[in-house]
């Protein structure tokens, strides 16, 4: 499989669960374990020269730059939306409220092996309704019949339709307002300090994550390991489906990894405020309302999914499941709607500032400006942070020395 030539195992183990199982508390908080053994005691970014003295003091303030995890390095085609599973959940509160409603108006109307029944399906809404329509129709003419399944097929394509569009643009939202940012580690080798850093010129600010506290935990939280790719990974080089958003920015494109190559994804789910949900009410009303009323979709709308199985009336949900996900993966159907998708992105910003932790350390680079010290180094001394530039010696090779 493409993960295993460059990844350690507990690294691709970690990102199988979150990929597979992150509906799994207990699946999930063993990993969290194993992560936090296996984290690093710490992390640097590098920036370069040329870096603003105001953003270098936002950093030594404790923030943290994160952009739109789409405009660094993600792959949602790898994303597979678990439509069933979800309908299946948002349904079955209806189902129970119509369970309900029934036993208002008769209480005998489903027998204990009946309502048994109907949890043991894999479909309970789908089996409470065509076991309705079997007990309601048996006194029924041919016409009544046909005109009582015309109005179920109807009622269940509805709710299944309408419950898998809000799915989609939920999910879209969702991966538009993931940020990331990338922390390297080690961070005192000349080969990293040569990858990530123009001819060594730039900086690098360290994080401490020796000392475990409530903080430090809940930074920890919000890094994930960084899996190597040579290239472009699509859904069918990986050998199970991927549910979890989040997975789709764990990835690095690198066909040149070598054992300095360990880094850490910082990832972020950004919450609506209350201005970008107002905002985002009236931009989503026109964009749902062009769906609904899309011929494809008013086509889906009007066919017949109700079909016999083993001399019984059943619901081809998955059918319709199917189609519904064909059109809305459809070059087409984003063609309509890219344009107006846009704008809906565009309520929150591409990039934004969030509270992380004070660095440790600034490491100035073995090529740093020398005309730039001084002001970097008053930052730090202000900010009571630590200030070293690396040198390097044909002995020891590179080293750190305190700047006063």
């Amino acid at each position: 499989m493409i993960l295993n030539d460059e990844n350690s195992e507990w690294k691709v183990q970690y990102f199988k669960t979150y990929a597979t199982q992150s509906d799994n508390e207990e699946a999930l908080k063993s990993e969290e374990n194993i992560k936090f053994e296996h984290f690093p005691p710490a992390l640097g970014q590098y920036y370069s020269d040329d870096i603003s003295m105001e953003d270098f003091e936002k950093i030594c303030d404790g923030k943290l730059h994160l952009i739109k995890s789409k405009k660094c390095e993600y792959y949602p085609s790898i994303i597979d939306i678990n439509y069933e599973k979800t309908i299946k959940t948002q349904l079955n509160m209806l189902m129970q409220e119509q369970m309900k409603k029934l036993h208002e108006e008769d209480p005998e109307f489903l027998t204990d092996d009946e309502k048994d029944e109907i949890n043991k399906a894999e479909f309970p809404f789908i089996k409470l309704m065509t076991l309705v329509y079997t007990k309601d129709t048996k006194d029924m003419t041919e016409d009544e019949q046909n005109e009582w399944k015309a109005y179920m097929n109807q009622f269940i394509t509805q709710q299944i339709v309408f419950g898998v569009v809000n799915m989609y643009f939920t999910m879209k939202l969702y991966q538009d307002n993931i940020y990331k940012t990338v922390f390297e580690t080690p961070y005192n080798q000349e080969e990293v300090w040569d990858k990530y850093t123009k001819n060594q010129s730039g900086i690098c600010v360290t994080y401490d994550f020796k000392e475990v506290s409530t903080q430090m935990l809940q930074r920890v939280q919000n890094l994930y390991p960084v899996l190597y790719v040579p290239h472009v990974v699509k859904s069918d080089e990986l050998d199970f489906k991927v549910y979890n958003l989040f997975c789709a920015s764990m990835f690095k494109v690198d066909d040149e990894v070598t054992k300095y190559d360990k880094s850490w994804a910082y990832l972020f789910a950004h919450k609506y405020t209350n201005t970008e949900y107002m905002m985002l009410d009236s931009l989503l009303e026109p964009l749902y309302a062009q769906v609904m009323t899309d011929d494809k979709i008013q086509e889906i709308l009007s066919e017949n999914y109700l079909e016999i199985t083993d001399g019984e009336l059943n619901y081809n949900h998955k059918k319709l499941i199917e189609d519904l996900s064909t059109f809305l993966d459809s070059d087409k159907f984003h063609e309509k709607i890219d344009e107006k998708l846009t704008e809906v992105y565009n309520i929150t910003p591409n990039q934004f500032d969030v509270d992380f932790m004070k660095p440790e350390a600034v490491y100035l680079g073995l090529n740093y400006p020398d005309d730039k010290v001084d002001e970097i180094k008053k930052i730090c001394q202000d900010k009571q942070i630590r200030i070293f530039k690396i040198k390097k010696d044909d002995e020891k090779g590179l080293f750190k020395a305190i700047l006063h």
